[in-house]
């Protein structure tokens, strides 16, 4: 290995030289562009080094953007049974206890919201998320097309559709609303989000291609939820490792004890980690699992995984 090599793979795993505890009793991670590549699949290293931390006591939690109805396939493909943060914080979901809506967005603010981003982007089109379906405004499925990511459900419900997202609000509660343009830049929607709604809705997007914005509920975030699962396990922040590489990554990263954004990432997810990780591509996560958690935590060789190639 050369010297350029070396360096290289220093920055990558600790970009700042911040103490760290003996143990992390909690790991955060986001899925798509983190755990799942972009057009990839979950690999076997990255599923045993999710389930080695948890078989070690390390607490496992997986931490999307994703509504509910998208984290089935998730759950199959890593095996994960602990609990799931969705649709950036709005909702918990746990192995044991089901699912928990904490967050919703009111159908005044939603109005507010959309209006807002009508007289902003003329060839906006909307979608609200509720705990169990998608509802979207005549036009919204044409565009965005089949650009809807990787692991989703093989069969979906038909999606409820009016001319206008309006008349799609009931008493269900709504938990994210997602407004797509064709003709921006998923940071350039984002831009003018946080400039024309930022005071009624957390903007935030995940997308790498087709500008989605995802709206949540005010005060409401990956992180925001993840500390108050932490709280109820009696974990510190500064027991806490997170990894991410979107946006809707930022407050985790930042507030946890070790941050870690995903190299090659959103460039405001790595200003806002101390810490980066290889890409997604070369199981980033499971390598600093294996380092950080597993060959500290006291497990058997066994489950600390240390020379687990990264072939998928």
């Amino acid at each position: 290995m050369g010297y350029w090599e070396i360096a290289r793979n220093r920055r990558v795993l600790t970009k700042l030289n911040v103490a760290r505890p003996a143990r992390y009793r909690l790991a955060a991670t986001d899925i798509d562009g983190t755990i799942l590549p972009h057009g990839g699949t979950i690999s076997a290293r990255t599923r045993q080094a999710l389930a080695a931390c948890a078989d070690a006591g390390t607490h496992v939690v997986l931490a999307t953007g994703r509504p509910p109805r998208w984290v089935t396939p998730i759950l199959e493909a890593t095996g994960h049974r602990g609990t799931v943060i969705a649709a950036n914080g709005a909702v918990v979901i746990d192995s044991a206890r089901g699912m928990h809506t904490r967050h919703r967005l009111t159908a005044a603010t939603v109005h507010d919201v959309v209006h807002a981003l009508r007289r902003r982007v003329k060839d906006v089109l909307f979608g609200v998320e509720t705990p169990h379906e998608f509802r979207a405004e005549a036009g919204y499925r044409a565009a965005r097309g089949g650009n809807v990511g990787h692991l989703t459900p093989r069969s979906a419900a038909a999606t409820p559709e009016a001319p206008r997202i309006e008349q799609l609000l009931d008493d269900e509660p709504i938990i994210k609303v997602v407004a797509l343009s064709a003709t921006l830049s998923p940071d350039e929607l984002l831009a003018v989000g946080r400039e024309a709604v930022g005071d009624l809705a957390v903007p935030t997007h995940s997308s790498t291609g087709l500008a989605l914005l995802e709206l949540g509920p005010r005060d409401v975030s990956k992180a925001s939820t993840l500390a108050a699962v932490a709280s109820s396990l009696g974990v510190h922040r500064t027991e806490v490792i997170a990894f991410g590489d979107m946006p809707n990554d930022v407050e985790m990263l930042a507030w946890s004890g070790a941050g870690y954004a995903m190299e090659g990432g959103h460039p405001e997810a790595i200003a806002a980690a101390p810490h980066l990780a290889p890409p997604a591509a070369e199981d980033g996560v499971a390598q600093v699992l294996e380092r950080e958690v597993l060959a500290s935590s006291g497990a058997p060789d066994e489950m600390r995984l240390p020379a687990v190639p990264s072939g998928r």
